[in-house]
């Protein structure tokens, strides 16, 4: 007989139910503080919905059966694509822009031995039908999301994906080496990125940028080097738009939790302009990741732009403390058990009250910290 969980799934107990409940609540504040209303999508969803979002789909990461008819079903993977789905479909009569929030669980195969976990809490947003000038209140949110944590270190490193997408494109760089490219840059692996730079016969003005673009990051000081880099117009925008969204978020005071990263490469094929990654001490992984992705829900007969956010909530329940409560005691005899739940239920009114039987010859009360 089994008694533990599959593969990376496990059981929450104890102090982390109750970690996990309040950081949900205190996401989820700044959510509603925001205007954004919740939307419940089905835990499955057809795989051919995912096929549709995803042109590079990897069908191995998903947990998928078939129904009754033999379709092919599949455990939700994130919740953007089944949110594009609604607004194609519940929403397709109402004006935009919308705005959806959500909480819920999420699940990818992952890789035993890569300390993730299969089935995660994703909680996040979608701001749906704004372009990106929405983008500066999308990042302001996710800043205050992160303020939420209760936690002294954290940093949002923000990027746009057009950087990479457009630097290819003007250097007419094939396809199938954008994706080998793209991976190098990722794992700032400089020295294989050198060798692969070496082997394409770029103009060096182009290889400079390529080679640079991996540590190509940090706070005002990367617009300047940004900027020399650019070989083309159409870069010197991006770097531009960045520059004044960094000049934005000094004004609202939001400096001390952000740096830019050019060389922010997506690892989803539908975000398309602004990309963003949370991290916070002690976490190894981003507990938050989003940005803009224009070209999604025109898939799904909605060409609306948008733009969204998720956090995580498991990746941080080892670096929060569990919030401390009060509880009553009620101990009782068993000849006054009667009275003893006549009394728990007054006290239930305004506290939490567990009744415990006892040996003692009177009703105890007795508070304690849990």
């Amino acid at each position: 007989m089994q008694i533990h969980t599959p593969l990376g799934m496990r059981d929450l107990i104890k102090d982390e139910v109750q970690k996990k409940e309040a950081l949900k609540e205190r996401v989820e504040n700044v959510f509603c503080a925001y205007g954004y209303q919740e939307v419940i999508a089905p835990t499955i969803e057809f795989l051919d919905t995912y096929q549709k979002a995803f042109s590079n789909l990897q069908v191995e990461q998903m947990y998928k059966f078939f129904d009754v008819q033999s379709q092919i079903l599949a455990l939700r993977m994130d919740m953007t694509v089944p949110i594009a789905r609604i607004c194609a479909s519940k929403y397709k009569d109402a004006l935009p822009p919308y705005r959806f929030r959500y909480c819920s669980n999420v699940f990818k195969v992952r890789e035993s031995f890569a300390g993730r976990r299969s089935e995660v809490t994703d909680c996040g947003v979608e701001l749906i039908g704004l372009d990106e000038q929405s983008d500066l209140e999308v990042i302001a949110c996710a800043l205050d999301t992160m303020a939420a944590f209760e936690m002294d270190h954290y940093t949002l490193e923000i990027g746009n994906s057009s950087f990479f997408k457009v630097a290819c494109q003007c250097a007419k760089i094939p396809e199938d080496k954008r994706e080998e490219l793209a991976q190098k840059i990722d794992q700032k692996s400089l020295v294989d990125l050198k060798a692969l730079l070496d082997s394409m016969d770029l103009d060096p003005e182009i290889c400079l940028f390529f080679e640079k673009l991996p540590l190509l990051n940090g706070e005002a000081e990367v617009f300047e080097e940004a900027w020399r880099i650019s070989f083309n117009p159409k870069l010197q925008k991006i770097v531009r738009e960045l520059q004044i969204l960094y000049d934005n978020l000094q004004t609202l005071g939001y400096m001390d939790h952000i740096s830019f990263d050019f060389g922010k490469v997506p690892h989803l094929d539908y975000y398309t302009g602004i990309l963003f990654e949370g991290f916070v001490q002690g976490v190894g992984v981003s507990v938050l990741s989003g940005g803009r992705y224009d070209s999604l829900l025109k898939k799904f007969g909605r060409d609306l732009p948008a733009c969204g956010f998720s956090v995580k909530l498991d990746y941080l329940l080892e670096s929060l403390k569990a919030p401390s409560k009060k509880v009553l005691r009620l101990y009782y005899p068993p000849n006054k058990q009667l009275e003893a739940y006549q009394k728990a239920q007054i006290l239930r009114q305004d506290h939490e009250v567990s009744l415990i039987p006892s040996e003692s010859k009177e009703i105890r009360i007795e508070e304690v910290s849990l």
